[in-house]
């Protein structure tokens, strides 16, 4: 009781309504690829890599300071490439 009225019976008669009205309501089959190819992740673009030049020098390999940067940028593009592709793994390996 709620400020001396009694609201079961209202709320009885609501809820059994509402109950009626969805359970009458047909259904659509759900379609598990369907619904799987609509929630897959999309396949990331591999990275652009820039070309890096290592030189003969000394018996061993050389390489520049601004090579080195273009190595280090193409190294960071592939590892995030990589953690997206371990994502889109895990989705479908239901991880």
């Amino acid at each position: 009781m709620q400020n001396g009225r009694n609201f079961s019976g209202l709320l009885t008669a609501v809820l059994l309504a509402g109950l009626t009205i969805f359970s009458c309501q047909t259904v659509e089959t759900i379609n598990p690829q369907e619904t799987l190819k609509k929630l897959a992740p999309p396949v990331p673009e591999a990275p652009e890599t820039e070309p890096v030049v290592f030189e003969d020098r000394d018996g061993g390999l050389w390489l520049s300071y601004d090579d080195y940067r273009v190595l280090e940028r193409n190294v960071i593009a592939l590892r995030e490439y990589a953690g997206r592709l371990e994502i889109i793994i895990g989705f479908y390996r239901e991880e």
